[in-house]
């Protein structure tokens, strides 16, 4: 559990009607979803979890937005939710995003593979304050942009957000393209990721353990 030995981070990239039968999902604190097809009309009942910030997005459910759920159990403050959406129907990005007692911000992006990379920077722009309050922030999630050594997205979370990629720079899709990722700028965790192979998923979602020091 955060704050005491460890904290485990479920980041995903499914289906959320089918996370249930995910025992990795099931069992970590805090699960973060991107193009999740949820739509502002539903909710979802997933037994010891609860709902903490998503996307609002109105009509027929589509290969759109983010959503976070806390474990009921979890003893950190759910503070300062944000929810941004960025873009139209064929280019679009989606950031949802909360804190843990002011200690730990964490920000969950989906980028539509259509969507340019001008596009996602300034939607990340837009968050800047929010992010630079905190001295320990995640940014994760979906980029749909290669996150390989050098790229173009690792030097602007760099320059803007001070923050480094913490996640393998190995494929977590069929395509074997490296767009699944977790940067973050840390000061009093240790931080680790995982990538592990679900059934339930469409691409290899990733674990995060967050270890204070």
């Amino acid at each position: 559990m955060l704050f005491k030995s460890h904290y485990t981070i479920h980041n995903r990239f499914a289906n959320i009607t089918i996370i249930v039968s995910d025992q990795v999902f099931m069992n970590s604190n805090i699960d973060t979803l991107q193009e999740c097809w949820a739509v502002d009309n539903e909710s979802y009942n997933i037994p010891d979890f609860e709902e903490i910030s998503r996307n609002r997005l109105m009509g027929r459910p589509q290969a759109f937005g983010t959503i976070n759920f806390c474990k009921l159990t979890v003893e950190p403050r759910i503070t300062d939710r944000i929810e941004i959406e960025n873009g139209n129907s064929n280019n679009h990005v989606e950031i949802s995003g909360f804190k843990l007692d002011n200690r730990l911000t964490i920000i969950n992006i989906y980028n539509n593979p259509s969507s340019s990379l001008d596009l996602l920077k300034e939607t990340l722009l837009e968050v800047k304050d929010y992010i630079d309050e905190s001295e320990n922030i995640l940014i994760l999630g979906d980029f749909n942009h290669e996150l390989k050594l050098g790229s173009p997205i690792e030097s602007f979370m760099l320059q803007s957000f001070g923050t480094r990629l913490f996640s393998p720079r190995k494929s977590t899709t069929n395509a074997r393209t490296v767009i699944d990722g977790v940067f973050g700028r840390i000061e009093d965790y240790n931080v680790e990721v995982f990538i592990y192979e679900s059934y339930a998923s469409h691409h290899k979602p990733l674990v995060i353990r967050v270890h204070e020091l």
